[in-house]
C-alpha cells in the first residue's frame, strides 16, 4: 500500500527539484507515537504467527495503536498531508472498531487477487487484524473493498481509508522534499 505512493511522490519531488535530504530536516511533533503504534500492531501479528492468544486484549492493543496514530497526526495538523492522514486513519479506525477490532475484506475480492487464496476461507477468521466481509459486517463501505487487480503488478485490496492515508503519503514527502528556502532559488513551494 506505501509503496506505491512512495516511489511516485519521490519521482514527482526530484522533479519539482526537491531533495531527499530535505527529510532529515522534517520536524514531526510527538513522533515516536508512530513507530510505538508500529511495533504494537507488530506485536499483535507475532502473536498469531505464535498462535498466541491474547483474547480481549487483542482489541485493546489494537485500537491503542490507532489511537497512537491518530495523536501524533493531530497534534501536526497544521500540515495538509496530516489532514489525509487524519481522515484515513479515522475512516479505518471506524471499520475496525465497529467490527470487533478487525478490519473486513472482500473475499470476492481476494479471489480477484489470487482465485486459491480464498477458495476455503472462513468468513470468521481472515488473519489477526481482517475477517472476511460477511453479512453482518457494518460500515461495508469503508472495509477493504475497492479491488486493484492483474494485470496492475502488486494487486491489492484497498479501504476508502487506506487511499486518503497513500493521498497523505505522497503529500508528505512533497512537503518535505520540497522545502521553500529563501536561501536556495532551486527550491520550490508545494
Amino acid at each position: 500500500m506505501f509503496i506505491e505512493p512512495t516511489i511516485l511522490s519521490l519521482l514527482v519531488a526530484k522533479l519539482r527539484k526537491g531533495r531527499i535530504k530535505n527529510l532529515e530536516r522534517v520536524e514531526l511533533r510527538a513522533w515516536y507515537l508512530l513507530p510505538l503504534a508500529a511495533l504494537i500492531q507488530i506485536f499483535l501479528s507475532i502473536s498469531n504467527a505464535r498462535e498466541l492468544s491474547l483474547g480481549g486484549l487483542f482489541f485493546i492493543l489494537h485500537m491503542l495503536s490507532y489511537i497512537l496514530m491518530i495523536a501524533c497526526v493531530l497534534l501536526n495538523i497544521k500540515r495538509t498531508s496530516m489532514k489525509f492522514f487524519l481522515i484515513g486513519i479515522l475512516l479505518n479506525f471506524i471499520v475496525i472498531f465497529a467490527n470487533g477490532g478487525k478490519m473486513p475484506v472482500s473475499l470476492k475480492g481476494i479471489r480477484g487477487i489470487n482465485e486459491g487464496i480464498a477458495v476455503d476461507l472462513p468468513l470468521s477468521e481472515f488473519d489477526i487484524k481482517h475477517q472476511g466481509l460477511g453479512p453482518h459486517t457494518k460500515f461495508k463501505y469503508l472495509a477493504d473493498i475497492i479491488l486493484i487487480a492483474e494485470p496492475y503488478p502488486l494487486p491489492k485490496i484497498l479501504s476508502i481509508g487506506d487511499i486518503f492515508i497513500m493521498i497523505g503519503l505522497f503529500l508528505f514527502l512533497q512537503e518535505a522534499m520540497v522545502i521553500k528556502n529563501v536561501e536556495d532559488p532551486n527550491c520550490h513551494d508545494l
